[in-house]
């Protein structure tokens, strides 16, 4: 599920946790030159304890698919429309 506006997209949810996974991309903190713009994080609370910032998209995927599987190379195709020309290829 793809929210444009928090600039995240959910993933996986788990019933036993009642949460799951999200995808965001800090547009923001990319502007700024960040370096851990990509962020994986627990779908319901967004805490410290919660997140793994990631420098890039193979990074956050590699995050997502410790989790539950993830199809690296074609989530990063399908994503690439999503994200800015320079955050696309990893």
């Amino acid at each position: 599920m793809f929210e444009s506006n928090a600039n995240t997209i959910r993933y996986k949810w788990d019933p036993e946790t009642s949460t799951g996974y999200q995808l965001r991309f800090d547009v923001e903190g990319a502007a700024k030159g960040g370096h851990y713009c990509f962020h994986v994080e627990d779908w319901n609370c967004r805490t410290v304890t919660s997140e793994w910032p990631c420098q890039d998209l193979t990074e956050a995927l590699e995050v997502l698919n410790h989790f539950f599987t993830v199809d690296v190379k074609q989530e990063r195709e399908r994503l690439s429309a999503w994200l800015p020309v320079e955050y696309r290829a990893a």
